[in-house]
């Protein structure tokens, strides 16, 4: 099972940052939770228009990061 964590930062800065965890979770392969990842970056916009979603994460449930 699989966990998604997305790191968002404010529009043009690397230095005020945030990581969102999925709350519709924990995902049976590594391919739905990289796929939920890219759907919480596209939303992104109308929720947190001020951030952009830098990079993601799928680790396994349990794994410490």
């Amino acid at each position: 099972m699989f966990e998604a964590f997305v790191l968002i930062c404010i529009i043009g800065s690397k230095d005020v940052c945030q990581t969102l965890q999925d709350l519709e979770g924990p995902y049976k392969t590594e391919g739905e939770c990289v796929t939920r990842a890219y759907e919480i970056a596209m939303d992104l916009p109308t929720w947190m228009p001020s951030y952009q979603a830098i990079k993601y994460k799928c680790k396994e449930k349990g794994q410490r990061t």
